[in-house]
């Protein structure tokens, strides 16, 4: 994110504007909506502006700018028609610390205005950082078509009613659950259309029924794959309303976002071969945080409930006497096989598939390798790529087909996604050769369809160009 959005006060704030053409006339039909006064020099106005100088929108000076104009400015637009002029403006403006917009001149603009929808005091800001302004014009156009125009008013009834709500809630995180069961997300627009009355009904009729406990809540959630697009709605909300967020190694940074700022996080990553938190720990962490009347999210990759040590943290909780709920999530075999565009099952080829894990707390985890050997048989193998020989040994010896098809998903749905097509006799070879280390998925018995994207090929099989 190169460009900062923030809202900027701009109760009695000078903003200097220079021109009185086109460029300045469309920077006024935002600035002219704050509470800023505006003085704007230009030796001409065009008519629309000349009508808001009448109005007593804004101050014109009629003439040309001059050096001393910056004083007492907290920002300047550059709006002249003409491009070496802004330049210039850009740069005396710059010399006296002030932020400069230079119009159609994205590389000469400190701050860029957004596009917004106005339902104030409800402002929403669109930008793509000057990449593509018709983009954020067409986000814009859908968003003023589905906000109700009473959007603001109910805005203030909400504010309104805050404070009735913190007497009754003292506790931020119990209140922001309160407030998210209110617009639970489910259908938006919709509670968005609601009467004033209509909501201060809603919101006494939750008040009276609210029990505050005074034990705080753990909620195990899947973080999915990785690909934040791929979070649950529920997910979403459980982070947003989190006071503490216990994490895994393997949770992206674009679900972690979801979080609040004001939230402790707290890293608890194993790392395959090196320092890890010991699941005593995790555990520990979660009753004692909950203790305190924290509101917890114990965030895993995948699922929660595959291979995700659910159970034991389950248990901690319930001998402590500590309320949870589980949020499932988009495992990674899931994901990898979307990926590949391949069905975990196919009917007529196979009426299940395994889901097993590479390890297990004595090593190199074993399983039943003569079922998994015989012709048809499928399955999603979880940190498997350290043990990938190991794997490969054992079906082999159990009468695998050297051919069986294997397909390795490192980075599932991430931006970092790598796909490699094997057979089993090359898999422990081809994982070294292309360098994946994981997490990967080894999906036994399962080839990518010909239109899978980001596919690497072996020998077996020529390889394909990364797209």
């Amino acid at each position: 994110m190169q460009y900062l959005p923030i809202h900027v006060d701009t109760k009695d704030t000078k903003i200097l504007i220079i021109g009185g053409e086109g460029a300045a006339e469309a920077k006024l039909r935002t600035l002219i909506k704050t509470e800023a006064k505006l003085i704007l020099i230009a030796p001409d106005i065009n008519p629309e502006i000349a009508r808001w100088a009448e109005q007593g929108r804004l101050t014109h000076m009629q003439r040309d700018f001059e050096i001393s104009d910056l004083e007492g400015v907290r920002l300047v637009y550059a709006a002249t028609e003409d491009d070496a002029l802004n330049l210039q403006i850009g740069d005396l403006a710059r010399a006296k610390g002030l932020l400069v917009n230079a119009a159609d001149q994205k590389d000469a603009c400190d701050f860029i205005t957004p596009a917004l929808v106005d339902r104030s005091p409800v402002i929403v800001s669109i930008g793509t950082e000057g990449t593509s302004p018709s983009l954020a014009r067409a986000i814009k156009t859908d968003l003023e078509a589905r906000l109700p125009s009473t959007l603001g008013a109910l805005s203030n009834i909400i504010n309104g009613l805050r404070a009735k709500v913190k007497r009754a809630i003292p506790d931020l995180s119990t209140r922001q659950l309160f407030w998210a069961d209110i617009f639970d997300g489910k259908d938006l627009i919709n509670q968005l259309r609601v009467s004033g009355d209509e909501l201060t009904a809603r919101v006494d009729d939750k008040l009276a029924g609210h029990v505050k406990d005074k034990i705080g809540h753990v909620s195990l959630v899947g973080s999915g794959p990785g690909n934040p697009d791929l979070l649950t709605l529920a997910a979403r909300q459980r982070l947003h309303s989190a006071d503490v967020i216990v994490y895994d190694r393997l949770v992206s940074q674009g679900v972690l976002d979801f979080g609040r700022r004001e939230a402790e996080y707290i890293y608890v990553g194993k790392e395959p071969g090196g320092v890890s938190t010991p699941q005593p720990e995790i555990n520990a962490i979660l009753v004692e945080k909950a203790l305190e009347g924290l509101t917890v999210v114990r965030l895993k990759s995948g699922d929660p409930l595959i291979f995700g040590r659910a159970d034991e943290e389950i248990d901690a909780l319930e001998v402590a006497g500590v309320k949870y709920d589980i949020v499932p999530g988009i495992t990674s075999a899931a994901s990898a096989a979307a990926e590949i565009g391949t069905s975990l099952t196919t009917r007529g080829h196979n009426k299940a598939v395994s889901f097993l894990t590479g390890h297990d707390a004595k090593g190199f985890a074993e399983h039943d390798w003569k079922g998994l050997a015989a012709g048809g048989a499928r399955a999603a193998v979880y940190m498997g790529v350290g043990a990938s020989g190991f794997i490969q040994g054992r079906l082999l010896m159990h009468g695998a087909a050297k051919d069986l098809a294997v397909t390795v998903v490192e980075n599932a749905s991430r931006d970092s996604q790598i796909i490699v097509a094997t057979t089993l006799e090359r898999l422990a070879d081809d994982i070294k050769a292309h360098g994946i280390k994981g997490p990967a998925i080894l999906l036994l018995g399962y080839s990518p369809r010909s239109a899978a994207k980001n596919v690497l090929k072996t020998e077996a099989a020529p390889q394909r160009k990364i797209v």
